[in-house]
């Protein structure tokens, strides 16, 4: 196999050149305790990171560039090498701080965020709310979650956890 340049495990180029897998969303079944059981589905992040280790915040095989959000609340841009067309400015990769005129704002970014791309819907279907009270969700990687108990709640607590 040839090596691409930053084709490296954490890159989207990687997924799409090499192993052609796109990865599966996070699938999560959750109930209120009384039998109300509710599917969450969110869609993976994008796997790119920049060379100091930001990771993209967008969706999984998104359009133009990777992107970030630094600590200090700069944001961080670099070339998506699957989409030709993302140099940013005719730059490959840089970063705005909050105070500068072309910065971008969080909430420009909320479309692409990857957290956004998520779905719930009431899980109504008997036979799969009974594999869910006993633990065995319809998804082999799908997680399921509860509410604590009093006990749960107390142990966090009496551990500082809480």
């Amino acid at each position: 196999m040839k090596a691409i340049a930053n084709s490296g495990p954490g890159s989207c180029r990687h997924w799409e050149k090499n192993m052609n897998i796109k990865p599966k969303p996070t699938v999560g079944y959750l109930t209120d305790g009384k039998g109300r059981w509710w599917r969450s589905e969110t869609q993976p992040q994008c796997s790119d990171e920049d060379v100091f280790g930001l990771k993209c915040q967008g969706v999984w095989g998104h359009r133009g560039v990777h992107w970030s959000y630094k600590q200090d609340g700069s944001y961080a841009y670099w070339i998506n090498e699957s989409d030709p067309g993302s140099i940013e400015k005719g730059i490959a990769a840089g970063w705005t701080p909050p105070d500068h005129e072309s910065y971008v704002h969080p909430r420009d970014k909320r479309s692409e965020y990857y957290v956004t791309h998520h779905s719930v819907e009431e899980v109504v279907d008997p036979l799969v709310i009974e594999r869910l009270e006993n633990e065995d969700p319809p998804e082999t990687d799908a997680y399921v979650d509860r509410p604590l108990s009093p006990d749960e709640i107390k142990y966090l607590e009496d551990t500082g956890r809480l």
